[in-house]
This record gives structure tokens, C-alpha cells and sequence, in this order.
């Protein structure tokens, strides 16, 4: 098991889709600290053109306080939502919540996953592991736990860097406390768990179509298609509520969320950890009755 591992890590490090989102990660971390930062506020004003600086003030104030929301979780937003007191001047606290994004992590995931399995089934590289005598769960698992190291690092690059700049710039934004940090890191191993659900999700979807590209169209659609759609009915009907809110895609942004206390976090833990055995049980079930050629 242990040289399964090894062998999918050194395919993870030399696969050329990972870098690519590596870089994509950092792209982001660096759209997260213009939209942190002075340049942001400069763009705004000047988007505003010869308007009456008392009314872009107004405007600016609107846009402060539309920035702030009581809800933990607003099903429907989607990319980088910056929640912050002072939207123009915001703590390191709510730059690092916000760079984790809203179905950005969720798109690189199918991606991801995309690239690593299946593709290997039209190269014919699961075969040749196989060929070897090793065990169909071996290779799953194996597969997965890079999945997992992938997401880590990918959340690290899109998360700590701006975070570190953004800090540099402008400092910590509040008096700083242990207990901030330790609840950084709350937050950073809720979003991993949780992200790796969603690569659990993933990798049965890539077993079942064994195609590149509808694994990452299916992902896509899943992930970005039914959050959007419960922006609309969430908190109309109770009962879609309490449907919605045991499903990874809700648990996912409450991982993350700047709002979720240690109850929220532990809630999102336990959803996505069962998450994982059970994808993890029925993609190891569906992998091994697969004739594979």
C-alpha cells in the first residue's frame, strides 16, 4: 500500500495539470490580495468616472455595508466573497476566510480528478498497475489519498499566501490572539476534510465515466449547479433546508465560513468524514467489478 502511494505521489508531482493549478491557486491568491487592498478601492472610485465624490462616498459606504451578513452560509455565491466589517480595510482574519472562495475549490477538484483517473484509463496505466498483481483498493485508495495531498497543498497556495502579503501590507487589523490562529487552522483542516468529499464524489464519477472531460463537466455541473439553484430555495421551504444542510456542497462552505463556530466546524467534520467512507465504499465497489482493458 504504502509504494501505491508513493508511485500515484510522484504521478501527482509530475502531472502537468497539477502545476498548471498550482499556478491557477496562486493566480487567485494574488486576485484575493488586489481585491484586499488599496488598488481595489482605487479601481472602484475610478469605475465611477466624474461622479460627485460625496456620491461615490455614499456609493462606497452602500458597498461596505453589503459586504456584512448575519447568515453563516448563503447557499448561491459563488467565487471569492469578502466578509468584513470595513470591506476597504479588512483584517487578516477576513482575508484569509475569503480567499478560500465559493465553488473554486470544488471546480479544481473535478479537474483534478479528471486528470489523474480518468485519463488513466484511456493511457491504459490502470491496467498496467493492476497487471502487476496489486489490489483493486490499493490503487483507489492510493489515488485518493493524493487527492488529498493535492487539495491541501492547493488550499495552502490559495489561502496562506495572500493571508502572509496581506498581513505584510497592512498588519494583522485587530489585536492579535493565539486563539485566532488556532482557529485558522480549525477552519484550514474543516476545509481539507471537506474538500476531500468532494474528491471522493469526484473519483466515483470519474470510475463511472471513465472520461477526462465529462468528469470534469459532471463535477462542475454537480458542485456549481445545485448550490445555485438552492440560492433560490433556500429558506423558503424547512424541509429543503434540512435536506440541503447534511449535503457536502452546504458543508463545504460552512467549513469555511467566517461565521461558523467550533459546533458549525465539528458539524461539517462529521458530514464530510461519513461522506468520504461512503463514496470511498461504493467507488471501491463500482472500481472492482469494472472490466478494465
Amino acid at each position: 500500500m504504502l509504494k501505491a502511494i508513493q508511485a500515484e505521489l510522484y504521478k501527482l508531482f509530475k502531472n502537468r495539470t497539477f502545476k498548471v493549478l498550482i499556478c491557477v491557486a496562486v493566480l487567485l491568491s494574488t486576485l484575493t490580495v488586489v481585491m484586499c487592498s488599496s488598488v481595489f478601492e482605487k479601481i472602484l472610485n475610478d469605475s465611477l468616472g466624474n461622479m460627485p465624490q460625496d456620491q461615490k462616498e455614499v456609493l462606497m459606504e452602500q458597498l461596505t455595508s453589503m459586504s456584512e451578513s448575519e447568515a453563516i452560509v448563503t447557499p448561491g455565491q459563488l467565487g471569492i466573497q469578502l466578509q468584513a466589517k470595513d470591506m476597504m480595510n479588512p483584517t487578516s482574519i477576513e482575508v484569509y476566510h475569503a480567499s478560500f472562495g465559493s465553488g473554486v475549490i470544488e471546480i479544481i477538484i473535478g479537474i483534478l480528478v479528471g486528470a489523474l483517473i480518468a485519463k488513466e484509463y484511456s493511457q491504459g496505466t490502470i491496467k498496467n498497475f493492476l497487471a502487476y498483481g496489486k489490489r483493486r483498493e490499493e490503487f483507489y485508495l492510493a489515488k485518493f489519498v493524493s487527492m488529498v495531498i493535492a487539495v491541501t497543498i492547493i488550499l495552502a497556495v490559495m489561502t496562506i499566501l495572500p493571508t502572509i502579503v496581506v498581513t505584510l501590507m497592512n498588519g494583522w487589523g485587530k489585536a492579535f490572539e493565539i486563539s485566532q490562529l488556532l482557529g485558522m487552522i480549525k477552519t484550514f483542516v474543516a476545509s481539507v476534510i471537506a474538500g476531500s468529499a468532494v474528491a471522493a464524489l469526484a473519483m466515483i464519477i470519474a470510475t463511472l465515466v471513465k472520461s477526462n472531460g465529462a468528469t470534469i463537466g459532471i463535477t462542475v455541473a454537480i458542485f456549481i449547479g445545485i448550490p445555485t439553484l438552492a440560492g433560490f430555495l433556500y429558506g423558503i421551504y424547512p424541509w429543503f433546508d434540512r435536506v440541503y444542510e447534511v449535503l457536502p456542497f452546504y458543508n463545504s462552505a460552512l467549513a469555511t465560513s467566517i461565521k461558523a463556530g467550533n459546533g458549525d466546524l465539528l458539524r461539517s467534520v462529521i458530514i464530510s468524514l461519513v461522506t468520504i467512507a461512503i463514496s470511498l465504499f461504493v467507488g471501491i465497489k463500482i472500481f472492482k467489478s469494472q472490466d478494465i482493458k
